[in-house]
């Protein structure tokens, strides 16, 4: 029987102005012709799939989308032309509306937005249940009841790309929380490097002796526990808000999260890659939205090529080898007895790298952004508007002032101190003049005190008569001291990596 993928529905929004990938399924060897407007495009069935392509249409609608093998034919209604963006990643990605900051207030009046969402289901295996709720499934128009469960970042920035460009905007949420990059690739494109052969090796010993079933009697097992220790941890959490974590879990219990190895756990390597980013490519795509790193924090050193090569495979899977990505980079974050570590600096200077090296990459800076204590900040607004700037200056060639971070660009030794060279939207503002640090051939590091000079920094300390090296920021959480006149702070550095 002919029939579209599950992602095309009522209402969806299509990306104008690029080759428009339409496909799904359909008796073998049948020739199956897709319309919208007067354009149409034909393909034959081959392995019980077809795929057509239709040729870059304006911004525009509402369409109707058909689907014709000549005995029957399907039709979609209320199909807009617009700008289409995925928004991947873990848990701040997926965090709502309804759990953001001032969540009346952002809800409001959502209904006059010109944005619309598809949900991609966050089941981790294919069952009965899965292909049900695939089925079921739609593309959904900005209405409170929908809305205040939509990613909050997402909505927040298309909203405002909409009214920026005129056009609608859908939003493809393919996202959940907890997950490291390696769920969000293939098992072959793991395989092929140390780094994700490390992720499967750990999956694979802890899959050792037992079989699917019994792995993932354990895993329903756990699940069971960890539902009860949450609900436990919420309530202790309101009770005794200043509470340490060690203090939290000798209350409340063992927190067992992440769970065993089993193909039943959604954390699992290459796992969402299959049930969910492999059901919607090649969906036509103006960019992503990417939102993670917080669960590759124990392996902050295999994070680049981890990062490089999903970007990779997902610029191949959707057909786009120039398909943008804007990442989010890390805010500050810290536990109780934790604020020594420096694994998420690490993972800070990783995500501009990528994003500095990839011409199609940008970067939005929120290291302000963070909360100590809470590594979901609930205020998304200055993460989504910085998103936002990098579409305009990374996608559309909007070149407005003021829609970057400042970015070191090279440091070099002078007299007794060093000077820092920074990319930035006009000039530098120091507003504290902590975090800030050089070392010399020795590697011993001190706090250094800066002095800016428009958009150069010179770094100083008494301790150091011949910096060779500086770094500013390089904690998980402390100060964020440097910012640009455009109210953007500056990425973090460290000239040592």
């Amino acid at each position: 029987m002919l029939r579209f993928a599950p992602i095309f529905k009522d209402h969806l929004v299509l990306q104008r102005e690029k080759p428009l990938h339409i496909w799904g399924t359909a008796p073998e060897g049948s020739l199956v012709t897709v319309a919208i407007g007067s354009v149409s495009a034909a393909a034959e069935t081959v392995g019980g799939k077809w795929e057509a392509v239709l040729p870059p249409l304006p911004a525009g609608g509402p369409y109707t989308l058909t689907a014709t093998d000549g005995e029957m034919e399907l039709t979609l209604s209320d199909v807009m032309l617009g700008e289409v963006w995925l928004c991947g990643g873990q848990s701040n990605m997926e965090l709502v509306l309804r759990d953001a900051a001032h969540p009346g207030e952002l809800l409001a009046g959502c209904e006059k937005s010109d944005v619309r969402l598809y949900h991609v289901g966050k089941r981790a295996f294919f069952d009965e249940q899965f292909y049900a709720e695939e089925e079921a499934s739609t593309w959904q128009l900005p209405m409170q009841n929908c809305c205040q469960f939509w990613t909050a970042i997402g909505y927040l920035f298309a909203q405002e790309l909409s009214k920026k460009l005129g056009v609608t905007v859908g939003l493809v949420e393919c996202c959940c929380g907890g997950t490291s990059a390696t769920a969000w690739m293939s098992e072959e494109n793991l395989q092929s490097t140390v780094a994700g052969q490390k992720y499967l090796a750990d999956y694979e010993n802890g899959m050792a002796g037992l079989t699917d079933e019994e792995a993932n009697a354990a895993y329903r097992e756990y699940c069971e526990y960890q539902n009860a220790w949450q609900e436990r941890m919420n309530a202790y959490c309101l009770e005794n808000p200043r509470a340490s974590w060690e203090q939290a879990c000798a209350a409340c219990g063992e927190n067992r999260w992440p769970g065993p190895p089993a193909p039943m756990n959604p954390l699992r390597p290459y796992g969402l890659y299959d049930t969910m980013l492999s059901r919607i490519t090649p969906f036509t795509l103006r960019g992503v939205l990417y939102y993670q790193g917080e669960s590759d924090d124990q392996r902050p050193d295999d994070y680049e090529t981890l990062l490089t090569s999903m970007i990779r495979e997902w610029r191949h899977d959707f057909r786009d080898p120039a398909l943008p990505f804007l990442l989010v980079q890390l805010p500050m974050y810290a536990e109780n007895g934790t604020a020594e570590f420096v694994n998420w600096a690490k993972i800070r200077l990783v995500q501009e790298r990528v994003a500095r090296a990839d011409r199609n990459a940008g970067l939005a800076v929120i290291l302000d952004c963070g909360e100590f204590g809470d590594i979901h900040p609930k205020e998304k607004r200055p993460p989504a508007h910085r998103l936002y700037l990098q579409a305009l200056r990374t996608v559309y060639g909007l070149q407005e002032e003021h829609t970057t971070s400042p970015l070191l660009r090279c440091a070099i030794p002078e007299n007794d101190g060093i000077r820092l060279f920074f990319d930035t939207s006009g000039t530098l503002e120091l507003r504290s003049k902590d975090g800030f640090e050089v070392c010399g051939a020795d590697g011993e590091w001190h706090t250094a005190a800066p002095s800016v000079n428009e958009d150069t920094m010179l770094l100083t300390a008494p301790e150091v008569p011949h910096p060779v090296h500086a770094r500013y920021a390089w904690y998980n959480y402390g100060a964020v001291s440097l910012y640009a006149q455009n109210g953007l702070p500056a990425a973090p550095f460290n000239t040592q990596y």
